[in-house]
């Protein structure tokens, strides 16, 4: 038996009943083909990256199950078939099963930014290189005169 991952998007304009039924009906295809639920996580109504059929929004969940092969098949079919399926995928799982700790990092960005180049902390632009000028002549066209006096002719 193999780890799989299953991820679906189900239409958010339906009542919280047919949404949770529309979950457990995947939970329930996978237990009926002998497989076994790891994880199920119900992540909730997010706002799709662009709109798909329509909508703005979807109701996001994800499994993680182990099974044979033979159940994705009948996943896939199920997804296409039953209308409030938005969007799906099912991957091969590798990575860990127990849930891992979410680390919102805003807060080091800000905190990190004037190392990133442009402002330092008093709003000043830094210089980007180390040789010690300015660099305001950059991108200035030099002319023959400019070139003959630095050569000493």
């Amino acid at each position: 038996m193999k780890r799989y991952e299953t991820t679906f998007i189900v239409n958010p304009q339906a009542d919280d009943a047919t949404i949770d039924k529309q979950v457990t009906a995947v939970l329930d295809l996978i237990k009926s083909n002998g497989g076994e639920i790891i994880r199920e996580n119900r992540m909730g109504t997010r706002k799709l990256a662009y709109p798909v059929a329509g909508l703005a929004q979807g109701f996001y969940a994800s499994v993680i199950f182990e099974s044979e092969a033979g159940v994705l098949p009948q996943l896939e079919r199920m997804y296409q078939l039953e209308e409030p399926y938005v969007r799906y995928l099912t991957i091969v799982y590798d990575g860990p099963t127990e849930p891992q700790e979410f680390h919102d990092d805003r807060d080091f960005r800000d905190r990190d930014r004037d190392d990133r180049g442009g402002r330092d902390f008093r709003g000043r632009r830094r210089d980007r290189d180390d040789d010690g000028d300015d660099d305001r002549d950059r991108g200035r066209r030099r002319s023959r005169r400019d070139n003959e006096d630095e050569d000493g002719e």
